[in-house]
């Protein structure tokens, strides 16, 4: 019981600073992209632009929790690398959607990321998304360590969606967010009944 505890708070806290410190290469990734087009980021640029460069922002991002997440989770369990790729095709995957229904919409991807609008509930359901299908797709690595591996789906899709949601109070909330996501994850991973499996080695 205190082996999970110290997991789940190690689990937690090591987001808070994973996920930000991810955005950060992300963020210098949208730059270039942006400018391989001939934009700056003082451009709006194009729709085939602002969707490049959220996508190579979202692998970036997606790559380093990813790697975390490996790392941490192989010390408790047996885990592929597909884990780290899972979480990079939900951010591929959700972003072209979004690029698709914007384009459709005739609204930049780049208009309604957290640096340039007060609303973020847009970009949020975006990262939400990513990290629901995401989830979806690591739930199946997690059949033998929980019943409820569906539960990590959506704690997922809270968790991301929750790192844009919190910067509506500011983007040091960013941090919050991360920390929201750590939580629920965690708790799905660390924090079960004892008729589960704990996720930890004998």
């Amino acid at each position: 019981m205190m082996k999970s505890k110290n997991l789940f708070i190690n689990w937690t806290f090591w987001h808070s600073l994973v996920i930000p410190l991810s955005l950060i290469p992300g963020l210098v990734a949208m730059v270039l992209v942006h400018g391989s087009y001939g934009f700056t980021m003082a451009d709006s640029g194009t729709y085939l632009s602002n969707t490049s460069m959220h996508i190579a922002s979202g692998i970036l991002l997606a790559t380093g929790t990813g790697f975390f997440q490996l790392k941490f989770l192989r010390k408790q369990i047996r885990i592929s690398g597909i884990w780290v790729w899972s979480l990079v095709a939900g951010f591929v995957i959700a972003e072209v959607m979004a690029g698709l229904v914007l384009w459709k919409l005739s609204i930049l991807r780049g208009l309604i990321n957290l640096f340039n609008t007060d609303v973020h509930y847009a970009e949020a359901g975006i990262f939400a998304f990513a990290g629901l299908i995401a989830g979806l797709l690591q739930a199946r690595m997690l059949r033998q360590t929980t019943r409820t591996p569906f539960l990590w789906a959506l704690a997922s899709a809270i968790g991301w969606g929750s790192c844009i949601l919190f910067t509506s109070f500011g983007l040091i909330a960013f941090f919050a967010g991360a920390l929201v996501y750590g939580a629920l994850t965690g708790m799905v991973l660390f924090c079960r009944s004892s008729k589960d499996q704990a996720v930890t080695k004998t």
